[in-house]
């Protein structure tokens, strides 16, 4: 049930003891359910009091005037998603498209925003970042034949664009080695973040258990502060830190200072996605081309606006080093 006590299709497939597909099926009218399933689901929609929204029958009885974006995405990084969400917003406006951005910082608010979005047809287009779904819930989108695109994140049967997460760690690994650095720490992020997730396994994948790890609950500086501070209660030796993002990575050079360590001369620091600001700060990161996952969003859209069933080409996208002042040079 929605938090104001409303059905969703869940609770109807659990009632009719069927799978969320069929009953999307059944609600569309498609003519792939035996009678014996669709009256069940019928059944079912009849003693739960389901009813689709009154801008669901809206839309159903005259058709959208403009068509409509819905976007989710868990705010953990905010510049992150400022840097994807900017040059879509003005192209989307321009192309005469709503968008609609939902914050998701966890998997029953993804679900229930996504029952909610469906089950009332509350959008002609669907965009979700930095997050996966499960098969039922693919075969639901692909039952309905709405546009979905992924973004920050490579789901198998959807366009998408992304990076190689696992990749970027194993560059950050080899580039301290490279500086000299023998005793590595690394700051990490929330688990329930796949692309955080994704970094700590690239990291073990080449460097196994050698190095310590520390994860900050949060993408702050105050975090990035506490996440040294328990590296060196560890390793008093330490000499370099792998950042799982830039902004932890400023308050790891903060602690440093505080303790008296010269950065990089005593411990040499390298951060992820190069938000802005960080040549400011002098910080040598990997490099995340921000702008195109919005650009390759957009273009996306645009297209699947005017023609819902293009076959649009997934992209991976390059990362690079950028070296700055808080690694040795060469």
């Amino acid at each position: 049930m929605t938090a104001d006590g409303r059905a969703t299709i869940y609770d109807i497939a659990r009632h009719a003891k069927v799978g969320i597909a069929t009953v999307s099926r059944v609600l569309n009218g498609s003519s792939r359910v035996a009678e014996p399933t669709r009256l069940a689901v019928r059944r079912a929609v009849e003693e739960l009091g389901w009813r689709p929204s009154r801008a669901a029958r809206r839309l159903a009885a005259r058709g959208a005037e403009r068509p409509r974006l819905v976007a989710l995405m868990p705010l953990f990084s905010a510049t992150f998603y400022h840097a994807v969400t900017s040059p879509l917003a003005g192209g989307l406006a321009a192309a005469g498209i709503d968008l609609a951005i939902y914050d998701v910082p966890d998997r029953e608010t993804k679900n229930r925003l996504l029952d909610r979005v469906l089950s009332e047809r509350a959008c002609e287009m669907l965009m979700l970042c930095s997050m996966r779904i499960g098969e039922d819930r693919a075969e639901q989108l692909r039952s309905l034949s709405l546009p979905t695109i992924f973004v920050d994140y490579e789901q198998p049967g959807f366009p998408s664009v992304s990076v190689d997460n696992r990749a970027g760690s194993e560059m950050q690994y080899r580039y301290l080695r490279s500086r000299g650095c023998r005793r590595i720490g690394y700051v990490g992020g929330p688990s329930d973040a796949h692309a955080y997730r994704d970094r700590l396994e690239g990291l073990r994948a080449i460097a196994g258990d050698e190095v310590p790890v520390e994860i900050a609950q949060a993408m702050t500086v105050g975090e990035g502060r506490a996440a040294l501070a328990r590296l060196l209660a560890r390793d008093k030796r330490l000499d370099g830190v792998m950042c799982v993002n830039d902004i932890p990575a400023i308050g790891v050079m903060e602690e440093a200072r505080l303790r008296r360590r010269r950065v990089p001369q005593d411990l040499q620091v390298v951060g992820f996605d190069d938000q802005p600001l960080m040549d400011v700060f002098g910080l040598s990161t990997v490099r995340q081309p921000l702008a195109q996952f919005g650009d390759w969003a957009l273009q996306a859209i645009r297209r699947l606006a005017v023609e819902p069933g293009a076959a649009i080409a997934s992209a991976r996208l390059d990362l690079d080093i950028v070296e700055r002042g808080t690694t040795k040079p060469a």
